[in-house]
């Protein structure tokens, strides 16, 4: 069985909360401490259906999560912003952040589609550090349409990608 065969995506549980805190922290600094994150995973859970996890899981356990939240309303035509993807520090450069991105986004869009809307526009704002804008330029497909000076650790950029359902990801 192949590393990818092994992983699994599906929406998170509220037991998953605690993991994802974990992993949080370990990937993002302002997520730190461990209780810290917590407090903020357990806000967003709070926020379903504006903000929903997915979960990327290996048969020893959840390695990976994405957060996704619908922005400005549930329009007809939904506005969606990647705010978080994570991965365990071991697990990286293994195509999980990728396979996150693509299947969640395809749950998303087919859990908007049956709510009779559909997904407009996909937004995601990334700083410059470790390829990330080139992660999403492969996965989403999306453009840089605009740069915010010292938002966070440093520039941050605002990317735009606009997804069809089917769309190869």
């Amino acid at each position: 069985m192949t590393a990818a065969e092994e992983l699994r995506i599906r929406p998170a549980r509220e037991e998953d909360l605690g993991t994802l805190a974990e992993i949080g922290a370990e990937a993002f600094s302002g997520m730190r401490p461990v209780a810290v994150a917590e407090r903020w995973f357990r806000a967003c859970w709070a926020a379903q259906p504006r903000m929903r996890y997915w979960v990327a899981e290996r048969p020893g356990g959840v390695v990976g999560y994405i957060l996704w939240m619908e922005k400005g309303g549930f329009r007809a035509e939904a506005v969606v912003e990647l705010e978080q993807v994570a991965v365990r520090s071991a697990e990286r450069d293994r195509g999980i952040g990728g396979e996150l991105v693509r299947k969640s986004l395809d749950e998303l869009m087919a859990r908007i589609a049956s709510e009779g809307r559909k997904v407009k526009l996909v937004e995601v704002t990334t700083g410059s550090e470790q390829g990330a804008i080139e992660f999403y330029r492969r996965t989403l497909g999306a453009e840089v349409v605009a740069q915010v000076p010292g938002l966070f650790r440093g520039d941050e950029y605002i990317l735009i990608a606009r997804p069809k359902p089917g769309d190869e990801r």
